[in-house]
């Protein structure tokens, strides 16, 4: 254990403490060794206060401890002196414990901000910006609002042949607009303008204006969700605890104080919302030692009932679409997962013909519970634990016990495809397809506007459990496996975030976030203002992703028919993500299927969820050219993926993390203090998009298409300081002494105010109470009745020889030395009077004169 300061001073204190009371006790029994009976008068009055001044008759009890006698006054007040020396060197030791040292935030200064590099993985993985435009597509058939689309049909003999192009450009007033919203609220927040892709490529656009546009070139860079907590990563804040990413290209102050520096920002966070409900329902297996794989496989597979078949309610809930969509109200996540739970329920049950096909009249559940409804000797026509995992086939589904799994097709552990005997299912895949779209509140023919906001749902298989009590991190052939299933709802929003940064060294490894709050608000009047992009009713959602941003408080009249208004802390955002009509990817992919559209603030948060709703176990289609979330290939992340499937709330947790993963290698912000981005500010378009900008704050951006820094932008922050603190506790001792010795300076004055005391009456007690003076007085009484003073004492009596100690039975125990000055024979004692004793007669051996 390491000691502080204050801790080294008390020990210290306490050291001296011990090495001053043996001193007190060795330097009197060291100068007793050196004494004779024959000293000079003064000699014993010097000797006599040390010896006095000692612990020595304390220890001893001569008489000069003696309390027989004594006046109470006296008695009581070297009582009081004792307990007050001891006190103060209890003080002396205690005091110092209370003192520490702490780093504090001290006064407010102006600093410089700089670029900071980011030497992580993700700081190597984010390459050069190629600049282009923003550019968006609204489908194949039609422009975007505010642009403009030709078609030109010439003849090729008897067949007309049509060609279309569209501007892809975005106008300026969106950009403007939306910039200066988020700039009104702290000019440290992002814009959808400020938001890029991470890596990037130049593709061909062939019914584009610019005949190229920038997509996204998504590689997978790192994995952050398996450390918990805030982490910066070129270009983002990664909230790898709680979910959700806030937008910055990073800087610090150019000044590396001492002690640290400490400033807050408002941070544009987009997050996710989840909630899941347990099907109730098991997926059951042995584990098989396949000699063809060198593998354990999951075989004898069955769907238990835990409730979720033979429980299910007969009450069905409301299966309609809201008419009006999402909206920005509140949205009960988890009522959206339920109603998906049983409605997969319910048509899995009409599959096997355990109840009919009409929700709003179940009369019959043949099912009891713990029946096994797909066990391989059933005799039904299902997919049997399928190892073909080819994508796109209708038998992909697998059960994995070293991997979870999530998918957005409800009952696709069904074979839904196949017949039997020549007779067609009961339940379809559109059925199926229904309960994502219900779930999500929204379908593809949906508006695309403000009240289509985002919802996406789905199937999440946690990690297998042992049911035969075996070790789950060592598993055996024959052991028993369950897995738990859930349906799962997720919706995605913006919101402002107060981030508290503290900067304490070089680079972005000296950054670190101690706060990632929401944004506080006096009152609802100053919650901001986000608008979302209001598009004519003939732009779907499947075909559209509408703008969304921050209001400026005067928004240009001219978009006041074409955006619809919120104002709260937060917005949900617009999208669609179900197993119909995504219009984001063909299959799991993560690169939008938008050709013409570079716009990653409106594309990549469905995205990223479409994508935390399709991890699978590598090798599963196009998931093998991606990152492994499964698990299977790490096993801190499938053992953190075990602790969270294991309850509803830890599985909503598993999707919010897979979400910010997903995102946070998907794109960056550009925005930072001095920092801006040349596509953002509307520079290059109506360029090829060829250039390249580094990502380098120490690069002089001149305006000149390469990219523009402010290098004077200064922010207030807090430098930290070294402060000294005290612990109150530790002066109880210190405050007792300084009570006591209040009391005695105030007794001390009244006594002299009284002329009751003095240095006169000190003096003259001193004197007489003077061994030597006491003993000069008995053998010259006549000279030591003319003295005054202590120098001409010393020079008539002081220097004088006395003799102490007798030399026979019955002598004197003090005399004047050999040819001294004899005491006048008049002055002789009178035979029997006691004489004055100094030292006993009985001395102990060892004290004989040297």
């Amino acid at each position: 254990m390491e000691l502080t300061v204050a801790e080294a001073s008390g020990l210290i204190a306490a050291g001296v403490f011990i090495l001053q009371q043996l001193l007190s006790l060795i330097f009197p029994a060291a100068l007793v060794g050196f004494v004779r009976e024959e000293n000079t008068a003064v000699t014993w009055s010097v000797l006599g206060r040390s010896l006095q001044s000692s612990p020595w008759p304390t220890i001893l009890q001569n008489d000069t401890a003696a309390r027989h006698g004594v006046r109470r006054r006296i008695s009581n007040g070297l009582t009081l002196q004792t307990v007050t020396m001891l006190l103060i060197s209890v003080a002396a030791i205690v005091t110092p414990l209370g003192l520490y040292q702490s780093i504090e935030p001290g006064d407010r200064e102006l600093a410089r901000f700089e670029f900071v590099k980011d030497e992580s993985p993700f700081g190597y993985a984010t390459h050069a910006r190629l600049s282009g435009p923003f550019s968006r597509s609204c489908g194949s058939s039609r422009p975007c609002p505010g642009s403009w689309g030709n078609t030109t049909c010439t003849r090729q003999g008897l067949a007309e042949v049509c060609t279309s192009q569209f501007g892809r450009a975005i106008p300026e007033i969106w950009r403007s607009t939306f910039r200066e919203g988020a700039r009104q609220v702290n000019e440290s927040v992002s814009s959808i303008f400020d938001i890029q892709w991470r890596n990037q490529i130049n593709t061909s656009d062939p019914y584009g204006e610019w005949s190229r546009y920038m997509q996204s070139g998504y590689r997978q860079t790192g994995i952050l969700v398996l450390d918990p907590t805030i982490q910066l990563v070129d270009g983002l804040i990664v909230d790898a605890k709680d979910g959700g990413i806030g937008f910055r290209n990073h800087t610090a102050p150019a000044t590396a104080y001492e002690y640290g520096s400490t400033w807050s920002e408002d941070i544009l966070f987009i997050e996710p919302e989840a909630q899941c409900v347990n099907l109730n329902l098991t997926f059951d297996f042995q584990l098989v030692d396949t000699t063809y794989s060198r593998r354990l496989e999951p075989r004898h597979l069955s769907l238990t009932d835990h409730g979720g078949f033979s429980a299910l309610s007969r009450t069905s809930p409301d299966l309609s679409l809201p008419s009006h969509g999402n909206g920005q109200g509140p949205v009960d996540l988890r009522e959206r997962a339920y109603k998906a739970a049983w409605a997969n329920n319910f048509l899995t049950l009409a599959h096997f013909n355990a109840t009919d096909l009409d929700p709003n009249n179940i009369t019959r559940l043949d099912v009891t519970p713990g029946m096994r409804l797909l066990a391989d000797d059933s005799g039904i026509d299902v997919p049997k634990n399928n190892t073909n995992t080819t994508a796109g086939t209708e038998t992909a589904f697998f059960v994995d016990f070293q991997s979870v799994r999530s998918n957005l097709q409800f009952g696709e552990y069904l074979d839904l495809g196949s017949t039997s005997a020549g007779k067609r299912p009961r339940v379809t895949v559109d059925q199926f397809d229904f309960v994502s779209e219900l779930c999500g509140g929204v379908a593809g023919a949906s508006p695309a506007n403000i009240n289509s906001s985002l919802v996406g749902c789905g199937l999440v298989y946690g990690a297998a459990y042992r049911t035969d009590g075996g070790d789950e991190l060592s598993p055996q052939p024959l052991s028993n496996w369950t897995v738990p299933v859930y349906s799962c709802a997720a919706s995605v929003r913006a919101t402002i975030r107060t981030v508290t940064f503290r900067h304490n060294g070089s680079g972005l490894a000296g950054l670190r976030v101690t706060a990632a709050q929401p944004k506080t608000y006096a009152s609802p009047a100053e919650h901001p203002v986000w608008a979302v992009e209001a598009m004519p009713r003939e732009y779907m959602i499947r075909d559209s992703q509408p703008l969304w941003g921050l209001l400026p408080e005067s928004a240009p009249p001219a978009l006041g028919n074409n955006l619809s208004t919120v104002r709260q802390p937060w917005l949900r955002l617009p999208g669609l993500v179900n197993s119909i009509d995504s219009p984001l990817a063909n299959g799991l992919d993560y690169v939008a299927n938008r050709p013409g559209q570079n716009l990653p603030g409106v594309d990549f948060y469905a995205l990223a969820l479409q994508n935390a709703f399709g991890v699978a176990r590598p090798g599963s289609g196009l998931y093998s050219l991606y990152g492994d979330y499964s698990g299977l290939t790490s096993l801190a992340m499938y053992s953190k993926w075990r602790n969270l499937t294991s309850s509803e709330a830890g599985t909503a947790h598993l999707l919010r993390l897979l979400w910010t993963d997903i995102a946070a290698n998907s794109v960056v912000g550009t925005k930072g203090w001095g920092l801006d981005d040349p596509a953002a500010l509307g520079e290059g378009e109506g360029e090829s998009g060829n250039r390249v900008r580094k990502r380098d704050g120490d690069d002089d951006w001149n305006g000149d298409g390469n990219g523009s820094q402010d290098v004077g932008a200064v922010v207030p922050v807090t430098v930290y300081r070294l402060r000294v603190r005290y612990q109150l506790p530790y002066m109880a001792p210190a405050i007792v002494v300084l009570v006591l010795a209040a009391g005695v300076l105030c007794t001390w004055l009244a006594l002299t105010a009284m002329r009751r005391t003095g240095p006169a009456k000190m003096r003259w007690l001193l004197d007489a109470t003077s061994p030597g003076r006491i003993l000069g007085s008995f053998l010259w009484p006549e000279k030591a009745a003319t003295l005054r003073g202590t120098n001409e004492w010393v020079k008539t009596l002081g220097t004088k020889m006395v003799v102490v100690g007798s030399k026979g039975p019955g002598g004197p125990v003090a005399v004047a030395a050999g040819g001294e000055d004899k005491p006048q024979e008049g002055n002789a004692r009178p035979e029997g009077e006691e004489t004055v004793q100094l030292m006993s007669k009985d001395r102990p051996a060892g004290t004989a004169a040297a």
